[in-house]
């Protein structure tokens, strides 16, 4: 009766073993169906190595990608794992003019408002006040 039980715990061994094997492939199909999708000219991919570029096309099993600079590189497709933006600011030259522009008001309008609430308007009416109390002639209302 021993070796019939474990007969039946190695069976049922091999089938978890099928069953989870087919799923990790159902679902390794799906996320690369997913990154294909997604590659579209101009995405910012990730390769196996960290290396982030713009993708160009695509010819056959070779994927172009251009670096921030312009230059084109060639890279198997297995290589790119991951489609998105990268972890760094995006190129200078390439900002839209009118984010530029509206950030420049509101920094001067943070500039203005700074300029209003400045320590030195505090401070004059200090030296305002200490005056009146020294024309008084009693030092214990000085601040």
């Amino acid at each position: 009766m021993g070796s019939g039980v474990l007969l039946a715990v190695i069976g049922a061994f091999l089938l978890m073993m099928i069953f989870s094997s087919r799923n990790a492939k159902k679902k390794q199909l799906e996320q690369r169906d997913k990154l294909a999708n997604d590659m579209v000219p101009g995405a910012w991919v990730m390769t196996t190595s960290g290396f982030y570029g713009r993708y160009v096309e695509t010819d056959g099993d070779v994927i172009v990608l251009e670096t921030s600079d312009g230059t084109e590189t060639l890279w198997t497709s297995r290589a790119i794992v991951s489609v998105g933006n990268p972890p760094f600011a995006p190129d200078t030259a390439e900002a839209d003019p009118q984010d530029a522009d509206t950030e420049k008001a509101d920094k001067a309008e943070e500039a203005k408002d700074l300029a209003a609430d400045s320590p030195e308007e505090e401070t004059s009416s200090d030296e305002a006040k200490d005056d009146a109390a020294s024309a008084d002639g009693d030092p214990s209302e000085k601040n």
